[in-house]
């Protein structure tokens, strides 16, 4: 039944409804009584109709989650004027549906200018090759809120909380990329901007100021709730709210409420031993641990209500240069010193291990990256990679990257790493002359070691690529179901996320953590309904209204606000995740235009898209 019959059965149903209701006013006015004419079977037949009109509606969310609206080009009319017609098909279920678009705008931001020649790689005879799973340049964009040129792009950390629709009236995709905090220095102050990674248009939603430069971000997660255990609202701890931690140069820890809910309003803030300044953070299993330009490392864990306690800290004295790495690797943390590497003990928080990344004098090691069983690591100075494996600790495979760099710049320049990704089959190079390099590495678990040479991305910062995050798909939510989930349990916000397909992401992919988040539940969407049919017999939200996204192409089947309870288990298919690179301004190696002393300087970030390969359904 297409969706034009069960809209115009719906708008009968609720004709029905009023007459009824008419009825049974008129019989509540009856002097006598009478066997099969009396108000509690009147209000059987209100009862009824709701419940029809209610399954009505379900039905036509359901056609809608299935059906696709395209708008194309035809003749001109006799003024030269372009024409348009629409058709309209359907799917088989909202999940090939959702591959389908998902599939067509890849297909369209791949055939945009930037990206037609956005890549260079070159093989053995110089030539230049066209990849088509390669990294796609969604938006280039200024986040920074203030006109001071003072301010460049220092870090960046991707939560992963789901966007909250706070629109009433708009249906909400079902799928996200969650925002990013980017944060930008003086040289005595810092500013974090918030983008949000929704749809095909990432924007800054927030911004505010801290006191010191902001050397690094993680994201902390929920607690684990323990099994079993009913936790009261009022028995709340600060754990129970996910947070971001800022590292800063002045050897302070703060520690904000990352709910795009609430304002970010300061949970904590306490300083290091000898207030050393906080070069690197990571969290794992309930603790804190942060990296020390003094050389240490210090462990931080969970007081009673949930807070850090700071005096209470374990310090490891790791060397005497700075902790300028840190890598979660399984059930132990890996920290850098020097050109030495410290495996720690997520249990013990002693030093299993130790090793030398290399044996030349004044190599310190600056970034570290996780891919199967080997760690990448690179080096403030020089242009090499180096791969070790995680249990033998061997020394695997080098990787130059001046060569491929050299290759689309002008003379040959001094190449240094800047930041490193591994994302999906790609180990990700930053580099000190702005450009990005694409390493292509196995996706399956194994040794990660690098095959072919690699390409180069013809779009570059003005200066170092600072960061390089990834920010992995995520489930969305309704406003409305939200409020409900944060008034029970805050467990309830985790598990039973619908099972994302498409991609099997490493949970030690570098930058982000790989968990989705849950499907809300079934609760609100039968009361809402309900409301919807006995109140106003106002349409609920997945109704044939509806608007163009994205050009074309038309989503008209958007998962709608609510989620209905048979579509809690539904598998999810990801067919891309995104990549944030950030530095100064943006350029195009490739293309001569002039830019002014603003744009070159002015700190931007990159969002790339990257396609997912698809998996045989099961």
């Amino acid at each position: 039944m297409g969706p034009g019959q069960l809209y115009q059965d719906l708008q009968n149903l609720v004709h029905d409804l009023g007459l009824v209701n008419q009825i049974s006013t008129m019989i509540s006015s009856l002097k006598g009584n009478y066997q099969n004419v009396n108000g509690t079977v009147a209000q059987d037949w209100v009862s009824g109709l709701q419940r029809l009109i209610f399954k009505k509606e379900e039905e036509i969310r359901a056609a809608d989650r299935c059906r696709i609206q395209l708008q194309l080009p035809g003749k001109q009319d006799k003024y030269g004027r372009p024409m348009f017609f629409t058709a309209v098909f359907n799917t088989l279920s909202p999940s090939i549906k959702q591959a389908w678009i998902s599939k067509m705008q890849m297909a369209k931001l791949a055939l945009q200018e930037d990206n037609i020649q956005g890549w260079f790689c070159a093989e053995d005879d110089g030539k230049q090759m066209r990849k088509q799973n390669h990294p796609l340049l969604l938006k280039q964009m200024a986040v920074v809120m203030s006109k001071l040129q003072e301010f460049k792009v220092e870090c960046a950390v991707h939560n992963p909380e789901p966007h909250v629709n706070t629109d009433s009236t708009a249906d909400l995709p079902v799928m996200g990329h969650g925002c990013v905090w980017v944060a930008s220095c003086t040289n005595h102050m810092g500013q974090v901007s918030i983008v949000a990674l929704q749809n095909s248009n990432p924007k800054v939603t927030e911004c505010f100021n801290v006191e010191s430069r902001i050397l690094c971000m993680t994201y902390v997660p929920l607690d684990e709730p323990l099994e079993n255990v009913e936790i009261k609202p009022e028995v709340r701890k600060a754990s129970d709210t996910p947070t971001v931690c800022l590292g800063m140069e002045e050897g302070s820890i703060s520690v904000y409420k990352s709910s795009q809910r609430s304002k970010k309003v300061r949970l904590q803030h306490f300083f290091s031993p000898d207030k050393s300044s906080v070069t690197c953070l990571v969290y794992k299993s309930g603790c804190l641990y942060a990296g020390l330009v003094s050389g240490s490392l210090v462990v931080y864990s969970r007081a009673d209500d949930g807070s850090w306690v700071e005096s209470g800290a374990r310090l490891l004295k790791l060397g005497v240069l700075p902790v300028k790495a840190l890598l979660v690797v399984g059930e132990n943390v890996w920290a850098s010193s020097g050109g030495q590497i410290f495996i720690i003990s997520t249990q013990t928080h002693t030093v299993e291990r130790q090793f030398e990344a290399h044996q030349e004098e004044g190599m310190v090691v600056s970034h570290m990256v996780v891919a199967g069983v080997g760690i990448w690591i690179s080096f403030s100075t020089g242009s090499t990679l180096r791969l070790f494996h995680t249990e033998t600790l061997d020394h695997l495979q080098d990787i130059n990257i001046a060569t491929a760099v050299n290759n689309i710049l002008p003379g040959q320049q001094r190449v240094s790493v800047s930041s490193l990704l591994v994302c999906h089959g790609l180990l990700l190079v930053g580099t000190n002359l702005g450009v990005t390099v694409a390493l292509s590495i196995p996706r399956l678990q194994g040794i990660p070691k690098v095959t072919g040479r690699g390409m180069v991305s013809f779009h570059a910062h003005h200066g170092p690529v600072k960061f390089l995050t990834m920010a992995t798909a995520v489930c969305n939510v309704s406003q409305a179901t939200m409020a409900t989930l944060t008034s029970n349990t805050p467990s309830q916000c985790q598990p039973g996320a619908p099972e994302v397909e498409g991609s099997q992401l490493d949970e030690n992919c570098s930058g982000v953590g790989c968990n989705s988040t849950s499907s809300p539940s079934h609760a609100p969407v039968l009361q809402d309904s309900l409301s919807s049919s006995c109140g106003s017999l106002a349409l609920s939200q997945g109704s044939l209204e509806h608007g163009p996204e994205d050009g074309a192409i038309y989503d008209l089947l958007n998962e709608p606000v609510h989620f209905q309870k048979a579509k809690q288990t539904e598998k999810v298919n990801v067919s891309s995740l995104l990549v944030v690179s950030g530095g100064l301004g943006h350029c195009r190696i490739n293309r001569k235009t002039k830019q002014s002393k603003h744009e070159e300087m002015v700190a931007t970030i990159m969002v790339w898209q990257i396609p997912l390969p698809s998996l045989e359904k099961r």
